[in-house]
């Protein structure tokens, strides 16, 4: 096994080249933040069940106007309830929406100095002409209590898409009490995806517009069963796993607390988003704090490489692979830098081969490559 401590040397040694300077944080003061005297948090959860949303009729039928978004809005629903019936009672006793509750409110407490209370969430407009004026009397309460921020995180959970990705969200904002400021906004978002150079990706939990990017009409056979398995144990680890994973985020993105799960998320967020410069950076602060972190090192190469620097992608992932020689994404990666972007499917074979030994089933395009 080789040495972490050359490899980091070799992660930092690498730049964007020409990415320009985005950034991987929002624009917000983090000092200010952290000397906050009497801060406050809230957190809503507009749900009381996990949900779960792969049928992918009704986005592929969208296309088609009108009169097919309905018909298939109907047969995603018959088909929907059926799979969210099954998970439930997988999960049996397990009370997701519970568990996401206590577990952001013990994961975002810690991360402030100071001693910071939770309080109700932003209620409805009932009673007010309009939402800002709702949102100024409800600061105006805190304001009377003695608050001096109050960070507001939305909260929603749930399997989507016909490949099964378990997502969590918070929408969270960051006001001044005081002056009504908006202080910090950012979506954090987790998914059960590894990091791949060939994604095309679509937000699963984006299900009121259509999928152009890749129609179909049937989910994978394993979208259900990969989480109703040993009365759901993977779902559940997984999901307390996504939980912290995001409160992580929300900490670091303030400033309050940097941890490398924290960047990770950050960054895999950018990179399925196509900010690619901006998902390098978290990346790289990542491995400056744990440099033996397989995801962040392949997360970084996947980013060099959609910046065309595949020939740094391809140091760094064969760097991680004699580290750990049984990570099927960075085989995976290898396999397709070589092939596709080097056009040299005998380099890429073994690792091609490999990846297909640990579970993974190549794009049409690679294996067209690959049968060449």
């Amino acid at each position: 096994m080789i040495r972490y401590a050359s490899m980091i040397g070799i992660i930092l040694a690498l730049s964007l080249g020409n990415t320009g300077c985005s950034t991987a944080r929002s624009r917000h003061d983090p000092d200010l933040i952290r000397n906050i005297s009497h801060p406050a948090f809230s957190l809503v959860l507009h749900q009381s069940k996990i949900t779960v949303a792969v049928s992918p009729i009704r986005q592929t039928l969208q296309i088609g106007g009108a009169a097919a978004t309905v018909l298939g809005a109907g047969i995603s629903a018959v088909q929907d309830n059926k799979n969210s019936t099954r998970i439930r009672e997988a999960l049996g006793d397990y009370d997701p929406c519970a568990v996401f509750l206590e577990k952001m409110e013990s994961g975002i407490a810690p991360g402030f100095i100071q001693d910071v209370e939770q309080v109700a969430p932003p209620g409805t407009t009932a009673g007010y002409n309009n939402a800002r004026e709702a949102q100024e009397a409800r600061l105006a309460g805190l304001r009377h209590t003695g608050y001096d921020t109050t960070l507001d995180l939305d909260l929603s959970f749930g399997i989507y898409g016909p490949r099964g990705i378990l997502a969590v969200k918070a929408k969270g904002k960051l006001f001044d009490v005081q002056t009504g400021r908006l202080l910090w906004r950012n979506d954090i978002v987790w998914y059960s995806v590894d990091l791949f150079t060939d994604v095309q990706w679509h937000d699963p939990m984006q299900r009121a517009t259509p999928n152009i990017t890749a129609p179909r009409l049937s989910t994978e056979k394993d979208a259900i069963s990969q989480w109703t398995q040993e009365n759901a144990a993977v779902l559940r680890n997984s999901f307390e796993q996504a939980v912290d994973a995001v409160s992580a985020a929300i900490l670091t993105d303030l400033g309050l607390r940097e941890t490398p799960e924290g960047l990770y998320t950050l960054g895999a967020y950018l990179l399925l988003n196509k900010k690619y410069a901006a998902a390098a950076e978290n990346f790289r602060a990542a491995l400056n704090l744990t440099p033996n972190m397989p995801e962040a090192v392949n997360g970084l190469a996947v980013a060099l490489a959609k910046n065309k620097q595949v020939e740094d992608a391809i140091v760094l992932n064969e760097k991680l692979l004699k580290a750990y020689p049984d990570y099927m994404p960075g085989h995976y990666n290898l396999a397709w830098w070589y092939a596709v972007d080097k056009k040299n499917p005998e380099l890429a074979r073994p690792h091609y081969e490999k990846a297909i030994d640990l579970g993974i089933a190549p794009s049409r395009r690679l294996k067209k490559k690959m049968e060449k």
